[in-house]
């Protein structure tokens, strides 16, 4: 059972939760960019929450699959087209063998996620299937997909009903942050600058980090050893713009950091593309830790997973539209 890929998009790569463990050899931990849509993707289709999916950005994949497949989609809204017909992003969809699916450009958001039930027949390295293309390790050859490749998946239909998600992308600009590293080697007048400016999201921007423009902020210093990188670091080189460093971040650095995204925040972070505006707002790690557990047990709860039997808002199942092809009614 595969799929076939005709075009890749624009940056598709399989992703899962990322490759812990290995940051002190100097390997990054990758995976997915919005963890909440990729949790999501899977669980509408009954997979577990660390199984491999696709993660596309800004523009998405088409491709044919060559045996019936369930996949789950959450995310960012991109056109969605089976067989040259429109369906939505969040929902569970049955696809028939020979079946091509076309991912548009997103409308609102950056990256879309599809689960296959049962994921992808790939090898895990070092303890995850994500992809790294700067180092080629994970996912499929350690890249980005490319035309006419050709990935294996564990496949087949699911049997529970048909799911949707319920909980739309968070567009609000606001992001929550905590205390960075070297929060204190930052004066009043630039915090106050850092946390009463509205920052854009430059064009320089990418799943290793996104830089900011906008007001700049000083350090009283600058000089620190080399130090752990945060998933969500802020950090501030010597111009001043900050850069929020993310799922394909070096796994050390030596500029100060003002701040770090709280973890609840990040799926708003890998939303945003180049043009949208961000606000930082500080909270307490006490809080920013309370919020996540919330967001987590909402997930494992399923909270933001619903049903629907109106299956012409969705696409029929396999069986209806199977009976439909020999002569039945559906």
């Amino acid at each position: 059972m595969t799929i076939k890929i005709i075009h890749p998009g624009m940056y598709t790569t399989i992703q899962d939760r990322g490759r812990y463990g290995y940051e002190s050899l100097g390997f990054s931990p990758a995976g997915a960019m919005d963890y909440e849509s990729y949790y999501l993707a899977n669980q509408l289709i009954g997979n577990d929450l660390n199984t491999p999916v696709l993660e596309m950005t800004l523009k998405g994949a088409k491709f044919q699959v060559t045996s019936n497949v369930t996949i789950g989609t959450a995310g960012a809204d991109m056109p969605l087209l089976i067989n040259d017909e429109e369906y939505r992003v969040g929902a569970a969809i049955d696809l028939v063998k020979g079946d091509i699916v076309e991912f548009g450009y997103a409308r609102h958001g950056v990256r879309t996620y599809v689960a296959f039930l049962g994921g992808f027949d790939i090898d895990e390295e070092l303890g995850s299937y994500s992809t790294h293309s700067r180092s080629k390790i994970g996912g499929f050859q350690g890249r980005v997909l490319q035309p006419f490749d050709v990935l294996y998946i564990n496949g087949g239909l699911a049997r529970h009903g048909y799911k949707v998600v319920t909980k739309e992308l968070d567009t609000s600009n606001v992001i929550r942050v905590v205390k960075g590293q070297q929060y204190d080697r930052f004066d009043e007048e630039n915090l106050d600058h850092f946390f009463h400016s509205e920052y854009t999201v430059s064009k320089e921007s990418d799943r290793m980090g996104y830089r900011l423009d906008g007001e700049s902020v000083e350090a009283t210093s600058h000089d620190i050893i080399s130090e752990t990188i945060l998933f969500g670091s802020i950090q501030v080189p010597k111009n001043g713009k900050p850069i929020i460093l993310l799922s394909d971040r070096q796994t050390a650095g030596g500029y100060t950091k003002i701040a770090t995204v709280a973890k609840v925040d990040i799926q708003k972070i890998a939303q945003k593309k180049p043009g949208d505006k961000i606000q930082f707002k500080l909270i307490t790690i006490e809080e920013a830790t309370e919020l996540y557990k919330e967001q987590l047990r909402a997930i494992h709860n399923k909270e933001f997973i619903g049903t629907t039997k109106e299956f012409n808002n969705v696409r029929r199942p396999v069986s209806q539209r199977i009976h439909t092809l020999i002569g039945g009614k559906a």
